[in-house]
């Protein structure tokens, strides 16, 4: 399974992301698709620490067991591509109503991020 496979069509994504003292997080988060490109966001906004891990080193991994898919990570502010972002997370998480009224709110909206698969 490549990374894209894998972030579409996993529920719950565990992304790896390094710590200042070189060690390393693992923390669940939602991952979704939209027109081939994989997107995340923070419904926490700076305030998640793998966020903050992530804005430091604009890298990390997302592991599933023992495979690995290593990706760099953007911040995203195409307010078109936001929407669909918005959109392609109410599809695949709408029985997630609780949580996912927190990833897809106006004021964490500007924390979503571009995955590019290494």
């Amino acid at each position: 399974m490549n990374t894209i496979d894998y972030l579409a069509g996993t529920d719950t994504v565990h992304i790896a992301t390094e710590r200042e003292d070189g060690g390393e997080v693992r923390t669940p988060i939602w991952a979704v698709v939209v027109d081939g490109v994989p997107y995340i966001r923070s419904g926490y906004g700076d305030g998640s620490k793998w966020y903050r891990r992530v804005q430091r080193t604009g890298r990390a991994a997302f592991v599933e067991g023992s495979e690995r898919y290593p990706v760099t990570i953007e911040n995203l502010d195409d307010e078109s591509v936001i929407g669909r972002v918005d959109q392609a997370y109410r599809a695949k998480y709408a029985r997630q109503a609780a949580a996912l009224d927190q990833v897809v709110a106006p004021e964490v909206r500007e924390y979503t991020m571009r995955i590019t698969p290494q």
